[in-house]
């Protein structure tokens, strides 16, 4: 049975979404020839050179080929054309014309899906809409307030709502946990239903689908559910935990160069700058909010969108750019990449440990947050200028392991450390 598990993984479908979007978001440079004075994005052409996948701004219209993995994040994203790859895409409003040979994962205010979806869908969105000329594939995982499936989904559909209303064809099972299914006339539903509810689920006459199994949620079984977590959920609970920080860990190792690059030199020099942009952040951010709402509602709820991202971005972040300070013990035992994802794990495990701790939890996920978030800050702010100097001196100034200086009479030593070594005009390096 589908149960509440659905919600859960949707929500971090969710949560990955907007953290790639945020991170590729602040970290593109590649839309300025397709950015307008505005600050909206208007994609057009035969093709998109592949070096050209996350794109960031007020609107966007992308209307193209696209033969990699794309990232949108804006307000209001309209995607026709074609896309040979995944597509992510976080905003307010989302709506898909075209045709994506991949998978969605999209997370908005409103999502319409207009076009075909070649794989599955991934949706979490307050209303979501497959109309008419729309067609899923494959499955399609959905979490939401109300979702309408007007068009087809080749295979099964598995929501976790408050209202789910079928009118067009589900090709195989449907598995929710709603308010209330409602199941209309002109729907064709070929696989078994299962509904978890406290309402009982609407069948059309007209509909062409098997009987509902019902499991009727009470409001006893509700007071049990919030009893506590068993032990199998908090299994689930860090190991979910886990997979997402390293997922973070991942993505700006192998994707996000720039911000990977400055890690070392944040932790090392910047921990205490970055507390401090950080504290600032979160108590400007309500003053933000209210003017933003003020100026112009869809930028309000832009932005609140953008904060929450950067909220759950934030402690994984901060494990990242922390374990920088331990990948130096492992360096001479190890290779780089299997020295930082030691470090990674290791400060990754600690932080989940010490959030079950009461009381310390919410010290060390204060402190993660905020630091995190002025790491993010920080580094968009002197990524440009600051950072890059400090690397470049901090890179000129190092004498990497087992190399050899020749000294001026000719004998030789053997460096086995990595720190910071002036060299006299006199030495020369092998």
């Amino acid at each position: 049975m589908f149960k509440k598990i659905s919600v859960s993984v949707l929500m971090m479908v969710m949560v990955l979404l907007l953290t790639v979007s945020t991170a590729f978001g602040a970290t593109d440079k590649n839309t300025s020839s397709f950015e307008d004075s505005a600050g909206n994005v208007n994609i057009e052409g035969p093709s998109v050179p592949n070096a050209e996948f996350a794109f960031a701004g007020s609107n966007i219209t992308a209307n193209s080929v696209f033969d990699t993995t794309t990232f949108f994040a804006g307000n209001a994203i309209t995607l026709d054309g074609e896309y040979n790859g995944d597509v992510f895409a976080t905003g307010n409003t989302v709506t898909v014309n075209g045709k994506i040979n991949g998978n969605l994962y999209t997370a908005a205010n409103q999502v319409i899906i207009n076009g075909e979806i070649v794989r599955d869908l991934f949706g979490a969105c307050s209303d979501l809409t497959i109309s008419k000329s729309a067609n899923i594939n494959r499955d399609a995982f959905l979490a939401g307030a109300n979702v309408n499936i007007d068009g087809t989904v080749g295979r099964n559909l598995r929501a976790g709502a408050g209202n789910v209303s079928i009118n067009g064809v589900v090709k195989g099972f449907v598995e929710t946990d709603v308010d209330q299914l409602a199941i209309n006339s002109g729907a064709t539903i070929a696989g078994p239903i299962n509904n978890r509810s406290a309402n009982e689920a609407i069948v059309s006459p007209g509909a062409s689908a098997p009987a509902v199994n019902w499991e009727k949620v009470t409001e006893e079984q509700a007071i049990k559910e919030n009893q506590g977590p068993s032990v199998g959920s908090i299994l689930l609970s860090i190991i979910t935990k886990l997979a997402f920080i390293l997922v973070i860990w991942v993505l700006i190792t192998f994707l996000t160069k720039e911000f990977n690059a400055n890690t070392s030199i944040l932790a090392k020099k910047h921990i205490l700058a970055s507390l401090g942009i950080g504290a600032g952040f979160f108590f400007l951010t309500p003053l933000a909010l209210i003017v933003s709402f003020i100026i112009y509602v869809p930028f309000g709820i832009a932005m609140t969108l953008g904060i929450i991202a950067m909220s759950i971005l934030a402690m994984p972040v901060a494990a990242v750019v922390f374990s920088k300070l331990l990948t130096r013990f492992f360096d001479d035992k190890m290779k780089p990449l299997l020295s930082s994802f030691v470090s990674i794990l290791i400060i990754a495990v600690a932080a989940i440990i010490l959030g079950y701790i009461p009381i310390v939890n919410f010290l060390v996920f204060l402190f993660l947050d905020v630091v995190g978030v002025g790491f993010i800050c920080y580094n968009v702010l002197f990524t440009n200028k600051k950072l890059k100097d400090e690397r470049a001196e901090a890179n000129a100034g190092i004498l990497m392991i087992d190399e050899t200086i020749e000294k001026e009479d000719n004998s030789v030593a053997v460096v086995e450390s990595a720190e910071v070594i002036n060299l006299n005009d006199d030495d020369t390096i092998k």
